[in-house]
């Protein structure tokens, strides 16, 4: 197609402003992933449980509630209790985590769509290398 033709003009265009847009979206992801507040990986839940004393109400069926966190260390999930008084903040450290990962995740996919964009350009640009002269003898100067 090639870019000196009308259509090859008209797709190297769009594919600049495509490429223009995802680099907009960059910036703003970058700037939420470099903050330095604390982040929690895990899923905070309410798990109720009986203590196993004989006359605890929890033996007729009305179970200890405790809010715990749950993620998974060494391919094994591991709950631990989250401490009164620190429910909030482990939410909070949880949603920044969370946030954290989709960040990473639309970054990949920028990223790969950026690159199939770049060599879709680099062929509409790309030109079939000039034959040598055969005769005449000179040599060809390369243009920067």
């Amino acid at each position: 197609m090639g870019i000196q033709s009308g259509a090859g003009r008209e797709r190297f265009s769009r594919l600049r402003q495509s490429l223009v847009q995802l680099a907009g979206e960059v910036r703003p992801l970058v700037r939420s992933m470099i903050s330095d507040k604390p982040v929690v990986r895990g899923s905070v839940y309410e798990l109720k449980r009986k203590c196993g004393k004989p006359g605890c109400r929890c033996a007729r069926g009305e179970l200890h509630p405790r809010m715990v966190l749950s993620a998974s260390e060494g391919g094994r999930t591991k709950i631990r209790a989250i401490p009164r008084g620190m429910l909030t903040d482990v939410k909070i450290r949880v949603r920044r985590y969370r946030q954290f990962r989709r960040a990473r995740a639309r970054l990949g996919e920028i990223h790969k769509k950026m690159l199939s964009i770049i060599d879709e350009m680099e062929a509409i640009r790309t030109e079939p290398m000039v034959p040598e002269e055969t005769k005449g003898g000179g040599k060809q100067q390369e243009e920067a």
